[in-house]
């Protein structure tokens, strides 16, 4: 199957677990956006559907990237206050048969982690290609403070299991690491197989500077939609 064919597949799965998710956003609601390519997607549609059906909804943001995404759409951001968006809407890295899943490749997951996990539910929606039967040499992104980051790549190469660990570099034209939303630094930690994601995820909060982590296993999607090019698989 040549590149420009699985490029084909993987933007028709996208669409069709987009169109998929679509189907969940009712007038009135206040829904969490994630970030990422397959989210930028679902902003695209979901604003369609808002012009389309005259829909009041309000989003809260999970990145810069997003918030400007989708008020140039129309969307109507709201600060993350008392009220807890009813669904999340997210992308996710890796995504396990038991519903865990990785995120964070691209820097955004701290302020992922809080709209997803203050929300009464979130959803991910993926292409087939982020399925993974067993997580074994999975890079975990870690956010840490700069003051701490290399004092935090120590210790992440002292956990058990842990092939590598290096603070992300910047590939697009900007020297030096890889810079939040929030002003930190991204560290990929490589493990070599992840036995216990609940317990991984706490772990990793205990390693002072250490502001989140790209495991998602405390609180689990209500639903997966995996996307494929000819249907919409629901894991539940």
């Amino acid at each position: 199957m040549g590149t420009q064919t699985v490029e084909a597949d993987v933007a028709e799965a996208r669409l069709r677990a987009v169109e998929e998710a679509l189907k969940l956003v009712k007038d009135g609601m206040l829904i969490g956006l994630g970030s990422g390519t397959t989210l930028r997607l679902f902003i695209e549609k979901l604003a369609e559907k808002v012009r389309r059906e005259r829909l009041e909804i309000y989003f809260v943001a999970t990145s810069y990237d997003t918030s400007l995404t989708a008020s140039k759409l129309g969307l109507t951001e709201r600060p993350l206050l008392d009220e807890s968006p009813e669904i999340a809407f997210d992308g996710a890295d890796y995504v396990f048969p038991d519903k865990w899943v990785v995120k964070g490749l691209g820097g955004a997951l701290f302020r992922e982690k809080i709209v997803d996990y203050f929300s009464r539910e979130y959803i991910i929606i993926a292409d087939w290609k982020k399925l993974r039967e067993r997580p074994t040499g999975i890079p975990i992104p870690v956010e840490a403070h700069p003051f701490a980051a290399q004092k935090v790549v120590s210790a992440l190469k002292s956990m058990p299991g842990v092939i590598q660990a290096s603070i992300r570099i910047s590939g697009s034209g900007k020297l030096g690491p890889i810079i939040t939303d929030n002003g930190n630094f991204i560290i990929d930690a490589v493990f070599r197989e992840v036995e216990n994601p609940e317990t991984l995820e706490k772990e990793l909060m205990t390693i002072p500077g250490v502001v989140s982590n790209g495991v998602f296993a405390l609180k689990r999607p209500s639903k997966v939609l995996i996307g494929y090019p000819e249907k919409v698989s629901v894991i539940v």
